[in-house]
């Protein structure tokens, strides 16, 4: 047979119109003689009662499986993931033998039934085993790599509603909705909407609270928000940090006659007006009515009161317009309520006298033909 050969060893012989009933359990191996040199040949395993299929050891809470001519176990660690070892195999009429590449174990097995047997393993162990169904792809197989193991199919039955399918997907939904962080994700017990067995995520999701996915957090610089993608930011979403960030963030700092915008507290001002005032060989000068400070030291006053104070004297008599401005700081979008009775000009400069709307401060003047007022506006 295996060397596709027509020598009988005392089996039988077929021809075309006769026929043979196999009563007794086993493995029969036949060839086809006119053919058998092309290898036209097979085998018919007879079982009175078939171990193919799948059992249970309750003992020791392992699985079998059996096909025509191999048995894989599948033993599990700590019920967390499975390890296979697949042996092939010949069934016999009181059992199977197990087809070593060095020797064969023949297996007698006994009490068969329908829906249980049992056998003697080495060990002289008896091993009974139950019919039952498993689906292999609902397991977690261990290897060299599987340090921890995420329960994606507990997570899906408790939180399929919420279109939840996998365990970073639930850390992600926490962190969105809740502000949670990591930490505080994987010690969550589900609160008193959600049933978690009295477990925590942590014990559901063990490779994402040991392995994090990206936490994402917000730091604000200087009335604006930035995504931190080390998880060190301040804040859990864009929304909380858009609440929180204003621009007194930002500090300012003296260097060479010039101010520096610091994008944290560590400067010596708190504000732009503030450092001008201070920084060394800072002037003054009077332009188109409109105070603008001079780096090099060649401006006609020393500080910004004194030249205020006498900018605008030779046309307009300084009596003050009440005015409102909000919200300031502001995003770009800000309103002006005054009150005046006299048609007034609104002229927005930065402290340079120049027209230009970025983010920083500036100069909002209110002109009329008896009055006056300067205002400081921040833009963020």
């Amino acid at each position: 047979y295996n060397n596709n050969q027509t020598l009988s060893n005392g089996g039988f012989a077929l021809y075309s119109d006769t026929f043979i009933i196999l009563s007794d359990a086993g493995t029969y191996y036949y060839i086809c003689t006119p053919h058998a040199m092309m290898g036209m040949k097979g085998k018919i395993i007879v079982n009175q009662n078939s171990l193919i299929g799948q059992w249970y050891d309750a003992d020791n809470g392992d699985y079998v499986e059996f096909t025509t001519d191999t048995a894989t176990l599948y033993t599990f660690e700590d019920n967390e993931c499975y390890e296979a070892i697949q042996f092939p195999i010949e069934l016999t009429p009181s059992g199977f033998n197990i087809l070593n590449s060095d020797e064969l174990t023949n297996v007698n097995i006994f009490n068969l039934s329908d829906t249980t047997f049992s056998f003697v393993a080495d060990d002289n162990d008896t091993i009974n085993l139950s019919a039952t169904n498993f689906n292999v792809e609902n397991w977690v197989e261990c290897n060299d790599s599987t340090d921890c193991i995420n329960d994606d199919n507990t997570i899906i039955s408790i939180f399929g509603d919420f279109f939840i399918n996998d365990c970073d997907g639930l850390i992600d939904y926490l962190f969105q909705n809740y502000n949670y962080n990591l930490e505080q994700s994987c010690n969550w017990d589900g609160g008193a909407m959600f049933n978690l067995n009295n477990n925590l995520v942590m014990d559901i999701c063990e490779c994402s609270c040991e392995n994090p996915i990206q936490e994402i957090t917000w730091k604000c610089f200087s009335g604006i928000c930035y995504e931190i993608s080390d998880g060190s930011g301040e804040f859990n979403s864009l929304e909380e940090c858009e609440i929180s960030c204003i621009i007194s963030d930002t500090t300012w700092k003296c260097s060479e006659g010039s101010c520096v915008e610091v994008y944290n507290s560590s400067g010596e001002f708190s504000s732009y007006g503030e450092c001008i005032e201070s920084c060394n060989e800072l002037t003054f000068s009077c332009i188109d009515n409109i105070c603008g400070s001079i780096d090099d030291g060649t401006g006609e006053f020393s500080t910004l009161e004194d030249c205020e104070a006498n900018c605008s004297l030779a046309t307009i008599t300084n009596n003050n317009i009440d005015v409102f401005i909000y919200p300031n700081p502001s995003n770009n979008i800000f309103y002006i309520k005054l009150y005046s009775d006299f048609k007034s000009e609104i002229l927005i400069t930065s402290i340079l006298g120049e027209k230009i709307y970025y983010k920083g401060i500036y100069n909002l003047t209110i002109k009329s033909s008896k009055q006056s007022s300067s205002q400081k506006l921040i833009l963020k």
